[in-house]
C-alpha cells in the first residue's frame, strides 16, 4: 500500500507540473498511471480502463481549478472563445464518456495506447501546422470544441494537446493558448467526470470507495497534490 501511495503522489507531482507547463488536463499522464496502479491493486475489473479514464477526468478537475486561477492571474485566459466552445466541449465530453462506456475494457486499453503513440509522434516531429490565425466563422471553433471534447472523453483527458495547438492557429499567442486551453479543462472534466459516475453507478464489480467509474482516493489524493505542483508549471 506505501508503494501505491508513492505512485500516486509522484503522479500528482509530475501531472500538476504538466498541467501547469502546457495547459493540459495531465491526462496522458495520469490514464498510463493509474492503470499500472489499479493493476497493481488487484482491480481486475471488466471496467479497469473505464476506472482509469474516470478517475483522471475527476482528477482533472480538482488540477484544472487551480491552474486556471494561476493562469488568470496572468491574464493568459481569453474568456470570449471560452465562451464560444464551452457548450460544445460539454456536450462532446458527455458523448465522450457515453461512447467510452459502451466499449469493452481491452478495446479500449489499445485505443488509449494508440493514442499515446500517435500523439507522441505528432509533438516529436511537429507535422506542419494549418496557417496561424486563419479567416473562420463562429462554426468553427463550435465544431472544434465539439470534437475535443469527444476525444477527451473517450480517452479520459484534459483536451490540451488538442486545445492548445488549436488556439494557436487561430492566433492566440502561446501563452495564451495555454491558459485558454486549461479553462477548457474544467468543462471538459466536468462533465465527462459527471458522465463516468453516471453510467457505472449501478455497477456491482467496482472497487469499494467508487462513486461510479470514479476511484475517489485516487482522485483526492492525486488531485490535491497536482493542484500544488500547477503553479511551477505556469511560473
Amino acid at each position: 500500500m506505501t508503494s501505491i501511495v508513492f505512485i500516486f503522489l509522484l503522479t500528482g507531482l509530475v501531472s500538476g507540473f504538466i498541467a501547469g507547463l502546457l495547459g493540459v488536463g495531465g491526462g496522458i499522464i495520469l490514464v498510463p498511471a493509474f492503470f499500472f496502479a489499479f493493476e497493481f491493486l488487484g482491480y481486475g475489473s471488466v471496467y479497469l480502463m473505464q476506472i482509469c479514464l474516470a478517475t483522471s477526468l475527476a482528477t482533472i478537475v480538482i488540477t484544472s481549478i487551480r491552474s486556471v486561477q494561476l493562469h488568470n492571474s496572468k491574464g493568459a485566459v481569453n474568456w470570449r472563445l471560452i465562451k464560444v466552445v464551452a457548450p460544445s466541449i460539454i456536450i462532446g465530453s458527455g458523448l465522450g464518456g457515453l461512447t467510452a462506456g459502451y466499449i469493452e475494457s481491452s478495446t479500449l486499453q489499445g485505443l488509449v495506447a494508440l493514442f499515446l503513440v500517435v500523439a507522441s509522434i505528432q509533438l516529436i516531429f511537429e507535422f506542419p501546422p494549418p496557417p496561424q490565425n486563419p479567416r473562420t466563422n463562429l462554426v468553427g471553433p463550435v465544431v472544434a470544441g465539439g470534437g475535443i471534447g469527444w476525444l477527451s472523453g473517450v480517452f479520459g483527458i484534459g483536451g490540451g494537446i488538442f486545445s492548445v495547438p488549436y488556439f494557436y492557429h487561430r492566433g492566440l499567442k502561446m501563452m495564451n493558448a495555454i491558459g485558454t486551453s486549461a479553462a477548457c479543462g474544467i468543462p471538459i472534466a466536468l462533465s465527462g467526470t459527471i458522465t463516468y459516475i453516471y453510467i457505472g453507478f449501478d455497477e456491482v464489480t467496482l472497487p469499494d470507495n467508487s462513486w461510479g467509474y470514479v476511484y475517489l482516493p485516487a482522485a483526492l489524493t492525486v488531485g490535491i497534490v497536482s493542484s500544488l505542483t500547477a503553479r511551477f508549471g505556469v511560473k
